[in-house]
């Protein structure tokens, strides 16, 4: 006579490699590329209805928050509506956009990775990068660190910030607006009590005219990232 396990459903950390949830960002890639049929199975499951415009990864390590809409949008180009990934940089990433949003966000994941990983290519860097559009729906925020876990969440605007409403002690930064010597725009980082290290950036990507790359490099650098 057969007999079957009596107890509770496998749960993902059962199924998966507890790395995918590491605070080591090469740690988590390589976790996410090993897992088993039935870990990613369960994790996409866990995934739900993905935002839209939100290119990303499952167990991102770091998680880029925004609510401005998608400006970016080429008429002639279509959006990869691509369900999240995990182990690979999202196609997203690397959409044509004319504005040069897309290139810009390649580069801050690039930098905020290499802080913990100095040989991470790009490539790596977004295989555990999620760029979050939580628009008007602050439950996404939520969900999205109660799915990925992130180490680093990283504000690209001020709505998305102030509707967050995390208690941190900030750091503040500032960058200067490269046309207007008298202009500065204020950022912070900040650890928060669970160890998450929580950003926002003084100016957002789409904007990045209103910044040298050096200020700005200089600001994702200084994250409290060990």
């Amino acid at each position: 006579m057969r007999r079957h396990q009596v107890g509770p459903a496998p749960t993902i950390a059962r199924i998966a490699d507890a790395r995918l949830y590491s605070s080591d960002p090469a740690a988590r890639r390589g976790a996410a590329q090993g897992a088993g049929r039935m870990a990613r199975r369960a994790l996409k499951r866990r995934a739900g209805n993905w935002p839209a415009y939100s290119p990303g990864t499952v167990n991102a390590w770091l998680l880029l928050v925004t609510t401005k809409p998608p400006a970016w949008r080429d008429t002639l180009v279509l959006w990869p509506e691509d369900s999240p990934t995990l182990g690979e940089p999202p196609h997203g990433f690397f959409y044509p956009d004319p504005l040069g949003f897309w290139t810009e966000v390649r580069r801050w994941a690039t930098v905020l990775t290499r802080l913990c990983r100095p040989e991470f290519s790009t490539s790596d860097a977004l295989a555990v990068t999620t760029l979050l559009h939580v628009g008007t729906d602050q439950e996404r925020l939520t969900w999205a660190r109660d799915l990925m876990r992130p180490r680093v969440v990283l504000f690209l605007d001020d709505p998305s910030w102030q509707a967050a409403g995390l208690p941190v002690r900030k750091r503040l930064h500032h960058v200067p607006d490269p046309h207007r010597p008298q202009q500065v725009y204020e950022g912070f980082w900040a650890v928060a009590g669970d160890g998450t290290v929580i950003g926002k950036s003084p100016q957002h990507p789409a904007t990045h005219n209103l910044y040298r790359t050096e200020d700005m490099d200089r600001y994702l650098a200084s994250a409290p990232i060990t």
